[in-house]
């Protein structure tokens, strides 16, 4: 067989790395004539084999949620706003597709936080209040100004709880643990929930894209540079790879060629500003070659956005806006979205400009673009999941389960679905329930330390004591990191505490802190357990590292007061 041939087999069968070695002895031994047409099949086969080996769908991949990146995280966004003396709720762990853990304390009781319920979202022009004498009338007819105060209902960072009784039971956001930024846990870990990590989390420490913008690069391209670094390293045809020496419009006519080069300009190499020269070379080629009474129509303006390219292809207009989210320019890319809608009803497209909008806390225009494409796709699973996660993050958690429910009837086996309604039932006082939905998700072949550490949570309180143990005895078994480690150690000691062996929890609470020393709400319950055998001095000391660890507690901070009046 051909050697051109069996590389494009290997490709098709994903064999990436033996393709990468057929296509590099066929580059090597066409140096001498480079610019020779047999010289582009190698090449871009090459190119295409090396972003798929790093390729990952990006469009639900974005760690910064209306406006709130993830390095503003503080110690606490891990864990909910209400910390009480004994234990707390508990993480969701980083990786995608992961079961987040159930707090066992939010089941236990029904104690409901009160927050704040501020108005929301806006950027909706209006007229500012009178700040003078002499500037008032001109503030009030200033259409430019946008509100500071936005409308209730309508933001993401100030959402507030909705209540939905059904029978005996009230369902509401309140009920479930709250990350430091305000939102309720969801069922399961999303690459948009890593803001959830630790600060010491190692997930955030890979290299970041070549862009202009603090704000651009979600962990998703992180993770794939680096290992394209590691690809790269003792490439012998690296030389026929230089972006440097990459230019756009040398390949905006080449169609063949030009959408596996962005590929690899944005994917593989992570170069966004070349990536986005590509798509201007390209739609301005296009632009060039439309008619005169085509130009005139596509170029028109729309007021307060700005002009877009006359491109006739959806696809370049959407990794244009593409590039201008990864630079955190989403008002720039929101026009070039909707003008691939117009060319083209898809659903990457519609995901994108959902994303847009709850980037700048704008969740109701997100839902208005999710309702209106799902008219024309009826029943299309990635935008019911859109729909269900933004109404998760506005506090609409009937809504949202009402959305995964349809999911899970559309598509049986969708993980998704399935955990956050089991989340639902656990937090509505229903642990069997929740157990019947974790063990199809466990018969579905998902085994993690965190499913089987709800599912021991879920015995727990559906008094199958007999399958506590065994569960948390596998969840450690499979468990991969010390932090992960440490919080099955810190559910283990609230187990201990419930059915009343406290040298038991006081066990569990010392390894708990043994494998993440930096466990606030360990080192809170390690220290009540202390101060009941009257050792206040160590005690203390539990709660100036506990406070060090969560310096947003009023729990801890309430703690320290009372312990210095016994000293």
């Amino acid at each position: 067989m051909d050697n051109f041939f069996a590389a494009i087999s290997l490709f098709r069968r994903r064999k990436y790395d033996e393709c990468i070695e057929v296509c590099n002895g066929l580059l090597l031994q066409q140096q001498p004539a480079q610019h020779n047409a047999l010289h582009q099949g190698p090449w871009e086969l090459k190119m295409r084999s090396m972003t798929q080996r790093v390729y990952i769908d990006d469009v639900e991949a974005d760690d910064d949620v209306a406006g709130i990146p993830a390095a503003k995280s503080t110690p606490g966004d891990e864990c909910s706003a209400h910390v009480t003396s004994l234990q707390r709720p508990e993480p969701a762990v980083a990786a995608a597709c992961i079961i987040v853990y159930l707090d066992p304390h939010h089941a236990a009781t029904k104690n409901h936080c009160k927050h704040d319920a501020a108005a929301a979202a806006g950027s909706v022009p209006m007229a500012s209040a009178t700040r003078g004498t002499d500037d008032g009338p001109q503030d009030i007819l200033d259409t430019q100004t946008i509100a500071t105060a936005p409308r209730p209902g309508t933001s993401i960072r100030t959402a507030k709880p909705m209540a939905t009784a059904t029978g005996t039971t009230t369902t509401t956001a309140a009920n479930r643990p709250r990350t430091g930024t305000g939102r309720p846990i969801t069922g399961i870990s999303r690459p948009g929930t890593l803001s959830l990590q630790r600060p010491g989390s190692t997930l955030g420490n890979r290299t970041a894209p070549r862009t202009a913008s603090r704000t651009a690069g979600g962990s998703a391209r992180q993770m794939r540079l680096g290992s394209a670094s590691m690809f790269a390293a003792g490439d012998p045809t690296g030389p026929l790879f230089h972006i440097s020496r990459l230019h756009p419009d040398k390949y905006a006519d080449r169609d063949a060629l030009s959408k596996p080069l962005f590929q690899y300009l944005y994917y593989h190499e992570g170069d966004i500003r070349k990536a986005m020269a590509l798509c201007d070379a390209v739609l301005n080629r296009r632009r060039l070659r439309a008619g005169p009474d085509e130009q005139d129509e596509l170029a028109q303006p729309r007021s307060g956005s700005a002009r877009l390219d006359t491109g006739s292809d959806w696809w370049w207009n959407t990794q244009k806006a593409r590039c201008l989210i990864a630079i955190g320019c989403p008002r720039e890319a929101e026009p070039y979205l909707r003008k691939a809608l117009q060319e083209l009803l898809h659903p990457d497209v519609v995901l994108l400009l959902a994303r847009i909008y709850v980037k700048i806390d704008q969740p109701m225009a997100a839902l208005e673009v999710c309702r209106t494409a799902l008219e024309k796709l009826p029943n299309e699973i990635v935008l019911l999941t859109q729909q269900a996660r933004i109404l998760e993050l506005v506090g609409n958690l009937t809504t949202s389960v009402r959305r995964y429910r349809q999911i899970a009837v559309l598509d049986p086996m969708n993980t998704e679905a399935l955990a956050c309604i089991a989340v639902s039932y656990f937090y509505a006082n229903q642990p069997e329930t929740a157990l019947l939905y974790y063990r199809r998700i466990l018969a579905l072949g998902a085994h993690s330390a965190e499913l089987y550490c709800n599912i021991g949570l879920c015995c727990l309180y559906g008094g199958q004591l007999d399958l506590v143990f065994p569960c948390f005895q596998r969840a450690l078994r499979m468990a991969t990191g010390s932090e992960l480690r440490a919080d099955i150690w810190y559910n283990l000691s609230f187990v201990a505490m419930t059915t009343g062996d406290i040298h038991l929890a006081r066990r569990c609470l010392r390894l708990c802190i043994a494998a993440n020393g930096s466990h606030g709400s360990a080192l809170n319950n390690m220290a009540v357990l202390v101060a009941r055998q009257k050792q206040y001095h160590k005690a203390k000391s539990y709660l100036v590292a506990a406070r060090t660890a969560l310096p947003a507690s009023d729990e801890i901070g309430h703690n320290l007061k009372f312990i210095e009046n016994f000293q």
